[in-house]
């Protein structure tokens, strides 16, 4: 690779990064409720982070995923690109290997360098990725075999497939490997979950991959990619995990996906504004309801109250006020008059103010504190 090319490369990163500089993303269809969301998760996942830094975080997301658009028919994007860890396994191409990755940083990068390298794979997408862009993933994947003479053979299935799991045995058992991304937690609806601690909470996980791998005996080997602060691309692979002989098999899906999950995780925490799934994740979560408790009948006594900022957030939705509940991830339509009020602490006496029953709800639901 050049140093003119890396030069280049960074400086198309640059200018997608001026275009959305130059755009008032707060004018931007949907922004709010993305950024709330971004926000909840950030919130439930990430909670050191502080909230004071979520607005530039979903700033530098939505940079990220600018060059995620720009990078998805760049070619020679794998020459932009540090590989470390476990190199052996991205360059056996003549056994078949379950890759496992996230939609992390230049995610593109894995499935770029699994093609130059000769790897024979298909990759599994949601349904409506599938319909939308197999046309241009196939069209992708043709000019990276013209341009770099590779025998690659890629294929693209749909996760939502009832047939999916036996087709990937077939394919697994036919000596081709697979791509997936663990944290899109789409398939069939009948593929069983497991629940897993991912950062600081706990969200339901498909354990496809790991049956899979079990079953077939192929490994299963984490890749993730990210971006240093120089906009330079690392890949690094992790090492293979393969059942052990005397294993059962819920007992290696079990901790084989936490394992993936502690794996992950770590990128994700160091990376936060790298990650697509802060839009998603939320999905998820293992049912959050069962443990908000009523509060106390001393809540409803109390001399001074505030508005619950950590729990919910206020922003106008089709120019009507709205409030959601960041860890239901609700919303709640409000006048104007209850948008003003909670927006001006401190409160006096809000029990005459908003009048006895409404007062009683908001404390019942934790937005009066």
């Amino acid at each position: 690779m050049r140093t003119s090319d890396l030069a280049n490369y960074k400086r198309a990163l640059l200018d997608c990064e001026d275009a959305l500089n130059r755009v008032n993303l707060h004018e931007e269809e949907g922004y709010t409720v993305r950024f709330a969301i971004f926000s909840a998760n950030l919130t439930n996942f990430l909670p050191e982070i502080p909230q004071s830094e979520h607005a530039e975080l979903f700033k530098s997301l939505l940079t990220n995923l600018a060059f995620e658009s720009f990078e998805r028919n760049l070619l020679q994007i794998g020459d932009f690109c540090d590989v470390k860890g476990n190199i052996k396994s991205l360059k056996s191409n003549k056994t078949p290997q379950i890759f496992c990755t996230f939609h992390l940083g230049s995610y593109r990068i894995i499935a770029n360098l699994l093609i130059r390298m000769g790897h024979n794979f298909s990759t599994i997408v949601r349904q409506d990725v599938y319909s939308k862009q197999i046309e241009s993933m196939m069209s992708y994947t043709a000019r990276m075999k013209e341009k770099y003479d590779t025998t690659s053979e890629v294929s693209v299935l749909n996760a939502e497939d009832p047939q999916i799991l036996l087709k990937l045995v077939r394919e697994l058992k036919s000596g081709r490997s697979l791509l997936v991304y663990l944290d899109g937690n789409t398939g069939t609806g009948d593929e069983k979950l497991d629940p897993v601690d991912f950062l600081s909470q706990k969200i339901n996980a498909r354990k496809g991959m790991t049956y899979l791998s079990y079953i077939t005996g192929v490994p299963l080997v984490p890749v993730v990619s990210y971006r240093k602060p120089d906009r330079t691309n690392m890949l690094y692979a992790g090492e293979a995990i393969k059942a052990e002989s005397g294993t059962s098999r819920e007992e290696f899906s079990t901790k084989t996906l936490q394992y993936l999950f502690d794996f992950f995780a770590k990128y994700v925490a160091s990376y936060p504004e790298q990650w697509e799934g802060w839009n998603y994740i939320h999905n998820a979560l293992i049912n959050r309801e069962d443990s908000l408790q009523s509060p106390p009948n001393s809540a409803y006594k109390r001399i001074h109250y505030e508005f619950n900022f950590s729990r919910y957030s206020i922003f106008e939705l089709q120019d009507a006020p709205v409030l959601f509940d960041k860890i239901l991830y609700s919303t709640y339509e409000i006048s104007d008059g209850l948008k003003n009020y909670l927006l001006k602490p401190p409160f006096v006496n809000p029990k005459q103010a908003l009048g006895k029953f409404i007062f009683k709800e908001l404390v019942r639901q934790g937005i009066l504190i």
